[in-house]
């Protein structure tokens, strides 16, 4: 069983950011996992408890203006922001006791993803052994009105604060009914996403691509055969490119966005887990 504890922790501008932890007494390592766009930590309850009986501790937080974070709802200046965020994220929850001396696994969803990546690339994380990719948003599938793409540059100058729908329905999530059941009535959940992080990601989708060989960490990534969400030629084509001898790929016919949350769920754990397996044992002591 679990031991679930909550906390905070200061983002790089010390805006208060959520934390909660599932810690195992004989945890051979520690998954720390982001969310993506417009959800929260609280998400993955599924996820986590189809590991109860494993030997992995998990560590997840809340975005900056998203669950029990402090923030403007989907609000942040530019996706940056959420990448120095969990550079503290990693730099806090790396140096706990009970995290320190053995395995550390990434795990990001969708914009999380992102956010991971970026982080990986860019900031110089030490002693990750692995990480899972799930859906990653290294491009969008989701149509985008042209008014608010052309007008996501002005209302950026003139009104950065404000924030617009997301365009995403719950029925591109999942295809469970009870699960969009959960999701109506989850009022952290919401739809909003800031212009300045909109104009980010576009701006992260061009320079992240063709960067895959800049990474050689053991990567895991799973996504739908045709993501409504995310563009999943993006994601397929940065996961050929990753330069490790350690790589798993599952491809979902028919899958949503969420496939911690689809009617697949349970192939998914047991995928994320075998390609966890031999990590875990380097952990046991």
């Amino acid at each position: 069983m679990y031991t679930r504890s909550e906390s905070f922790f200061s983002g790089y501008d010390s805006t208060q950011l959520f934390l909660q932890k599932w810690q195992k007494s004989n945890s051979c390592g520690t998954i720390l996992f982001t969310h993506g766009q417009a959800e929260h930590s609280d998400c993955y309850h599924r996820l986590i408890d189809a590991f109860k009986d494993n030997q992995w501790s998990f560590i997840g937080w809340d975005l900056r203006g998203h669950g029990r974070s402090s923030g403007l709802r989907g609000y942040a200046k530019d996706v940056d922001e959420y990448v120095l965020d969990f550079q503290n994220f990693f730099e806090v929850t790396s140096a706990l006791n009970e995290v320190k001396g053995k395995p550390i696994v990434l795990l990001a969803h969708s914009l999380g993803a992102l956010v991971q990546t970026c982080a990986l690339l860019d900031k110089n994380l030490q002693n990750v052994t692995a990480q899972v990719l799930s859906s990653p948003l290294f491009g969008v599938s989701v149509p985008v009105p042209a008014w608010k793409d052309v007008g996501s540059v002005y209302i950026n100058h003139l009104l950065p604060k404000f924030t617009l729908g997301n365009e995403i329905k719950n029925s591109d999530l999942t295809r469970d009914p009870e699960v969009i059941r959960e999701f109506e009535q989850d009022t952290y959940r919401h739809n909003k996403i800031s212009s300045g992080v909109y104009l980010g990601m576009k701006r992260e989708f061009e320079k992240i691509t063709d960067r895959g060989s800049e990474l050689t960490i053991p990567t895991c990534l799973h996504i739908s055969d045709n993501d409504p969400v995310v563009s999943s030629p993006a994601a397929l084509k940065f996961f050929d490119g990753i330069n490790s001898e350690k790589k798993s790929l599952k491809i979902v016919e028919g899958g949503k966005h969420e496939l911690y949350n689809d009617i697949v769920r349970d192939d998914i754990y047991d995928f994320v887990a075998d390609f966890l397996e031999p990590f875990k044992l380097k952990g046991k002591k």
